[in-house]
């Protein structure tokens, strides 16, 4: 019977210890997320090598990659709370159901993506400030527009594997990805003379490679705790409605970031036309990957309190998130200080070449100013989690769309001085306020569940 099922080492350590809980799954996915964040890099080192343009092609594109990456995160979020407090309430059948449910949404969602961003990617490339780069924005885009439905199933695998504990088989997922990516980027580029559509492609390629080794786990091996049955499948307007009503704020919220990131776009442009956005989009990137500590603590916190919460085990649920935000701030004052020091090392590696080489100083501003902000970020994050393991999405949401809108006029205001720097400073202002906004908020919330006070999903 599916209520005997025994549990796995995995789903043990997540409802056992929250510290080592969290430790366990946020260690894989902080390697794996490096691994794919220097491969995010290695790509811009690639692809800086062909110029300004080109390097800059790919800035103005990965908003729109980001929004479909932010579709299926959303759905893995949601998933990933749906899962484990059902996984903690001991009701092992409806955890299946729920990965049934996620992967055929993920799928669905993926070819509307595909078909959509095809037929429009030339209006929404201009849209994005692609100027006159359009021809090289189109050349990178197109490709990963027609690999959507693939990459999106690849990520809900790894999704469903960290929603039942197994945190170092979604990073093996991760990481053979990156490595594939690592390999392919120059042969497709430059030994095969493909330019940007070679970077394009080798992405795809590497990030639909996942899905050979989830089928594998969950089909051939069945050696995962959660199954995925698929025969006769119906969609459950229940159990996608607990999916959604987180999975679709977390959606929005990459959509959100997306769109700021356009805005800010062209907020750039009105500063700097020529080298601004490489600068920014470059620069980010490297932001990016110092802040992963702090992102790979909050969407470990979400199964996890979820679990807890399922399991009716509201201290656990505490000391999780109090735990989370102290070793995360911790890790990210670290981090902030690296980045002071290293700024120039870091800005090097994206400006080895003539082309790019004007760059350096502005980016050496820019990942100091960045570096301000970091030590807040955990906050931000783990806030986040905690409300989207309780099913408040909307809540999750509303501080992102806080945030977000509060950079938006802030640079604007700030873009009239005509100094790109003025840009960055608002940047980290506003993720500071909103990190402040955030974390009081998440610490009234558990402020009532403690007290056994309701509080209903928002």
């Amino acid at each position: 019977m599916e209520c005997e099922r025994e549990l796995t080492d995995d789903a043990k350590t997540m409802l056992g210890d929250p510290r080592k809980a969290l430790v366990a799954m946020a260690l894989p996915m902080i390697v794996a997320t490096i691994v794919q964040s220097a491969n995010n890099i290695i790509d811009a080192v690639w692809v800086s090598g062909l110029g300004t343009a080109a390097l800059a092609a790919t800035g103005v594109a990965f908003p729109f990659f980001f929004i479909v990456m932010g579709i299926g995160n959303g759905i893995g979020v949601g998933a990933s709370q749906a899962l484990a407090r059902r996984l903690g309430a001991g009701d092992y059948e409806g955890t299946n159901r729920v990965a049934s449910q996620t992967m055929m949404m993920s799928l669905v969602a993926g070819v509307v993506l595909a078909v959509v961003l095809f037929v429009f990617a030339e209006p929404a490339m201009d849209m994005s400030g692609a100027g006159d780069y359009l021809a090289e924005c189109l050349e990178y885009s197109v490709p990963i527009f027609v690999c959507i439905p693939f990459i999106m199933v690849s990520a809900m695998f790894s999704a469903l594997l960290r929603a039942e504990g197994a945190s170092k088989r979604s990073m093996m997922l991760q990481l053979a990805a990156a490595v594939l990516n690592i390999i392919l980027d120059p042969v497709f580029i430059y030994g095969l003379g493909w330019g940007l559509a070679g970077a394009a492609w080798a992405t795809c390629i590497a990030m639909s490679s996942c899905m050979v080794f989830g089928i594998y786990w969950y089909y051939v091996r069945k050696d995962t705790f959660v199954r995925i049955p698929l025969h006769g499948f119906r969609f459950d307007r229940h159990l996608d409605a607990d999916i959604l009503r987180v999975g679709i704020p977390a959606s929005m919220e990459m959509i959100v970031m997306s769109v700021t990131a356009l805005v800010m776009n062209r907020i750039i442009l009105l500063v700097d036309p020529v080298d601004g956005i490489a600068i920014y989009s470059t620069g980010w990137r490297a932001l990016d990957m110092l802040t992963i500590p702090a992102m790979a603590f909050g969407f470990s916190l979400v199964p996890i309190c979820a679990a807890a919460y399922g399991a009716g085990r509201m201290d656990k649920f505490r000391e999780a998130f109090s735990y989370c935000l102290r070793l995360g701030t911790a890790l990210m004052c670290i981090l902030a200080v690296f980045t002071l020091v290293a700024a120039p090392a870091i800005v090097s590696l994206f400006t080895y070449s003539d082309a790019t080489s004007s760059l350096a100083p502005e980016m050496v501003t820019f990942l100091r100013i960045g570096a301000v902000f970091l030590p807040f970020i955990t906050v931000s994050f783990a806030s986040s989690g905690m409300f989207q393991s309780l099913g408040m999405g909307i809540r999750s949401l509303i501080s992102t769309l806080t945030m977000n809108l509060l950079r938006i006029p802030i640079c604007a205001a700030l873009s009239g001085f005509y100094i790109l720097s003025y840009l960055w400073w608002g940047m980290s202002v506003s993720e500071i306020i909103g990190a402040a906004i955030i974390g009081g908020w998440a610490v009234i919330t558990l402020r009532h569940l403690m007290r056994g006070l309701p509080t209903l999903p928002a």
